[in-house]
């Protein structure tokens, strides 16, 4: 019963904490769910094993135990190389990252999802990646025909710093935004890429530049 109270108060809690936008829904990312976790079953552990790891793919598994009792279990799996530069350089820590978010959903913290925001930048950079770099067509506001030659000047090898970090770069209307755990402790390179802090969203950004093609 005690268990019980104490995750209805960390699930009140996260209602009140950030969460990230991605297609429309909110995500709570993995390090502001275990935070909450912590803060109100500090004598839990969550153990992770590694289940696979070769030149291929990894999985790995998590485990919530209190009192020695396992009480949730969560599975991920990621393919090294797949496209993007988050599994090229650091497979293993997304997929324990992956695999940490889905134990904490089943133990009861999804922060109204299931999958974590981790999981679902990574799936949509993924799909990026594997789809051509196609022309941006402006919107006119006079109805003139979009101007073709209109291109995005930010291309994912601008940002591989951060893409070794862990983290992911998403468009979001005019600007780009950072999506990841632990975002604080890599502001500085975060900065020296050009992103400002927004108070109001609690999001890096940086606004979407734009060059004529030659």
């Amino acid at each position: 019963m005690q268990e019980q109270n104490l995750l209805q108060l960390t699930i009140e809690e996260l209602k009140s904490m950030p969460t990230v936008n991605i297609k429309g829904k909110a995500y709570t990312q993995v390090s502001t769910r275990i935070n909450a976790f912590r803060k109100y079953f500090p004598l839990a552990t969550i153990e992770t094993y590694m289940i696979h790891n070769d030149d291929h793919h990894v999985i790995v598994q998590s485990k919530i135990k209190i009192n020695d009792t396992v009480i949730a279990t969560g599975y991920a799996e990621e393919v090294r190389g797949d496209g993007n530069f988050i599994n090229s350089t650091s497979a293993v820590e997304n997929c324990e990252t992956s695999s940490i978010g889905r134990a904490l959903s089943a133990f009861g913290l999804a922060g109204g999802e299931y999958a974590s925001s981790f999981e679902v930048a990574n799936a949509i950079v993924q799909q990026n990646y594997q789809q051509p770099i196609q022309i941006q067509q402006t919107k006119q506001h006079n109805n003139q025909t979009p101007n073709n030659h209109q291109v995005q000047n930010n291309t994912p090898q601008d940002y591989a710093s951060l893409y070794n970090l862990g983290l992911t770069i998403m468009e979001q209307g005019q600007n780009l935004i950072i999506v990841g755990d632990d975002i604080f402790s890599k502001k500085d390179s975060i900065k020296a890429c050009g992103f400002r802090w927004d108070s109001a969203t609690k999001m890096w950004y940086k606004p979407i530049e734009h060059k004529q093609a030659a």
